[in-house]
C-alpha cells in the first residue's frame, strides 16, 4: 500500500513543473535563426554537484577566541600598576592591575575602629538590658525604665549590623581595587595606563580565552539542507602545516547574506596549547552524514534552469571551451523548496544555465554571469 502514494507524492506534483517551464512560446531548441545568427548573451550559471559533493566541501575564514571579555576596575581611582600588556599570556586569578588603596585602606580602618566602639556600647547596653529584665521581673524597677533600657539596647544593636554592613562594603571596595584574570587567556588589548585616573567600569584590558577557538564562514544556501547531519568536521591550518584537527559545528545561523546567498556558520576548535591564534587563516571542512542515499545520483535545480523541448524537461549544459549550450534530457524526480531534484544525461562538474533558458537555442555562444559581471 505504501507504493502507490509515494507513486502519487513523487508525480502528482509534476503538471505544476510542466506549468512553471512553459512560460516561453514554443521549443526553445527550434528557431529559424541559426545559434551563430544570434547575439552572445550573458547567462547565469550553476555548477553541477551531487548530494555528496555538496556536503563534503572546505571554505576559508579566520581563527577567533571562543569568549572575549572586558575588565575594569569597579570603583574610582588612580590606577597604581599594570603587570600585562597586549599578547601576554595569563593564568585565572592572575593580578593585572592596581588602584592607589591609601583611601580605601583608611576606610576599611576607620570603620573597624567604629564597629569596636559600637561592639563596646552594645556589650555595655545588653549588660544593662540583663540586669534591668531581672530587677523589672522582681518589680525592682519600673516597666518604664526597662522600656529605656531595652530600647537603647535594640538601638546599639541595629547600629552594630549597620556598621559590620559598612565594614563588608569597605572591604568589598578595598579588593575591587585588584584587577584578575578571570581565567586563562590571553590580553588582546590595553586601554589604560598607570597614574590614570579611571571611572568605575572603564575598560582596562580585553582578554581572550583561547583554550577553544572559533571558526566563522559562510556556507551556500545549498549545503544548508545538511546542516543537521554536518558530523564530520576538521579544520586545516595552513600556517601549521595545514595540519588537520578535529572540530565541531557550534551553530548555524539564519541571518542569510542577501549579497552572497550564504549562512554563517560557526564551528569550535580546542586549543589546550595554545598554538592556535585569534586572525590565524583555516581552512573548515564539513562532510554530511548522508544516511538517505537514494539522491546520490541526482541534482538540485532551480525550477527556472529547466525547460520543455519534445514534450520532455531538458537543461543548457554550458561548454566553457567552446562557450556554446547544448540541452540535455533530464528526468524531474521531486520539488524541493525553489528547486527540482532532476537526473539524467548531466554529471558532476558541469555547468548548466540556471535563468533565462527559455531565451537560448542549441549551440548558441554563452558568456558566463557571475555576481552580475560577465566572465
Amino acid at each position: 500500500m505504501t507504493q502507490p502514494r509515494a507513486y502519487l507524492r513523487r508525480y502528482l506534483w509534476i503538471p505544476a513543473i510542466a506549468l512553471l517551464m512553459s512560460g516561453c512560446n514554443g521549443d526553445p531548441g527550434k528557431s529559424s535563426e541559426t545559434a551563430k545568427d544570434q547575439p552572445l548573451r550573458p547567462a547565469r550559471m550553476m555548477t553541477l554537484e551531487t548530494p555528496t559533493g555538496l556536503a563534503s566541501r572546505r571554505f576559508s575564514g579566520r581563527m577567533e577566541p571562543a569568549e572575549t571579555t572586558t575588565l575594569s576596575f569597579r570603583v574610582p581611582g588612580k590606577i597604581e600598576t599594570l603587570n600585562a600588556d597586549v599578547g601576554d599570556e595569563v593564568t585565572e586569578g592572575e593580578v593585572l592591575g592596581k588602584l592607589d588603596q591609601r583611601d580605601f585602606r583608611l576606610k576599611v580602618n576607620e570603620t573597624e575602629s567604629k564597629l569596636e566602639s559600637i561592639q563596646a556600647t552594645l556589650n555595655e547596653a545588653r549588660k544593662n538590658w540583663e540586669r534591668g529584665k531581672k530587677l523589672v521581673d522582681s518589680d525592682a524597677i519600673s516597666d518604664a525604665r526597662f522600656d529605656r533600657l531595652e530600647s537603647a539596647y535594640e538601638q546599639a544593636r541595629a547600629k552594630r549590623n549597620a556598621t559590620r554592613e559598612a565594614l563588608e562594603t569597605a572591604r568589598s571596595a578595598l579588593d575591587d581595587t585588584v584587577l584578575e584574570a578571570p581565567f586563562d587567556g590571553v590580553i588582546n588589548r590595553r586601554m589604560a595606563e598607570p597614574f590614570e585616573q579611571v571611572s568605575p567600569q572603564r575598560p582596562v584590558f580585553s582578554i581572550d580565552n583561547i583554550e577553544t577557538v572559533e571558526v566563522e564562514v559562510s556556507i551556500p544556501e545549498r549545503l544548508m539542507q545538511f546542516r543537521d547531519r554536518l558530523e564530520d568536521v576538521h579544520v586545516y591550518m595552513p600556517v601549521l602545516d595545514n595540519r588537520r584537527l578535529d572540530a565541531r559545528v557550534d551553530n548555524v545561523r539564519l541571518d542569510v547574506s542577501p549579497a552572497t546567498q550564504a549562512y554563517p556558520v560557526r564551528v569550535a576548535v580546542d586549543n589546550p596549547e595554545r598554538e592556535l591564534l585569534p586572525g590565524m587563516t583555516a581552512e573548515v571542512s564539513f562532510k554530511a552524514s548522508l544516511r538517505d542515499t537514494s539522491w546520490d545520483d541526482s541534482f538540485l535545480v532551480p525550477v527556472e534552469a529547466i525547460f520543455q523541448k519534445q514534450d520532455q524537461p531538458h537543461v543548457w549544459v554550458w561548454n566553457p571551451d567552446s562557450g556554446q549550450v547544448a540541452s540535455r534530457p533530464v528526468t524531474t524526480e521531486s520539488l524541493e523548496t525553489d528547486s527540482v531534484r532532476i537526473t539524467g544525461e548531466i554529471e558532476s562538474g558541469e555547468q548548466i544555465v540556471v535563468a533565462g533558458a527559455q531565451h537560448l537555442k542549441e549551440g548558441q555562444k554563452v558568456k558566463r554571469l557571475e555576481g552580475g559581471v560577465v566572465q
